[in-house]
This record gives structure tokens, sequence and C-alpha cells, in this order.
């Protein structure tokens, strides 16, 4: 992909438009996953805490906490990454209230974020 090309198609925003731009910012949480020291060697744990996992974190999207999360797609010391809507110490909470984080298999970093969601309209 010719990136300066592509973004040569975009109109360049003004330094108005970066100034209004910032009343749309907001803070998140950022939570990286890493790999616990737990044992993986019972195949039926892992299984049941995988849907207990999923479970865990499909109720925190539905409330509206958890706005992306997903598992990091090579092999790396992060396995999963997640922004919460939710200050540090709460999204912290929910995390490790995460069934494979309170059974060892996972463990939780989390540091605050800030950011202008995509979809925000500068007008």
């Amino acid at each position: 992909m010719d990136i300066k090309a592509f973004l040569d198609r975009v109109p360049t925003p003004s330094s108005a438009d970066m100034a209004s731009r910032r009343q749309f910012a907001r803070r998140y949480t950022l939570v990286f996953l890493r790999k616990g020291l737990a044992s993986r060697d019972d195949e039926t744990r892992n299984e049941r805490l995988q849907l207990e996992h999923l479970q865990h974190l499909t109720k925190l999207q539905l409330v509206g906490k958890l706005l992306l999360n997903g598992p990091t797609l090579v092999d790396h010391d992060i396995l999963g990454v997640s922004v919460y809507a939710a200050e540090l110490e709460e999204a912290r909470a929910m995390a490790e209230a995460d069934p494979k984080v309170r059974a060892g298999y996972l463990t939780v970093e989390a540091i605050p974020w800030m950011a202008v969601p995509s979809d925000t309209n500068s007008g």
C-alpha cells in the first residue's frame, strides 16, 4: 500500500481542527494479559476456563466496560489485549476477576491511556 498516496486523498486537519478534537479525548485503561505460571496439563480444565474466560469478557462488553478485546496473533509474551472504558483500578479489578487470571493461567498488566475515538465527528 502506498501510504503517502492514501493519505494525500484525505484533507490535512488544521490547527483549529486538532484543537477541537481534544474535547473528544477520553480516558481508558489498556490491559495486557500475559501467560501465568499455572499448569495447562488438564485439557478438561483448560476448556472450562476458556469458556468461563470468554463469558466473563462478553459480560463486560455487554455492560459497556470492555470496548475492545482479543488475543495477539503472534508468539509473544502478551497473549491478549483489552481496552476498558474504566479508570485504572476498576479496570484492573475487572481483569483480575477473569477466571483464567484467578486460576493463574494469565497475569494482568494495566495502564491508563487517553485516546480520541476514531468515530468522533469533529465537524
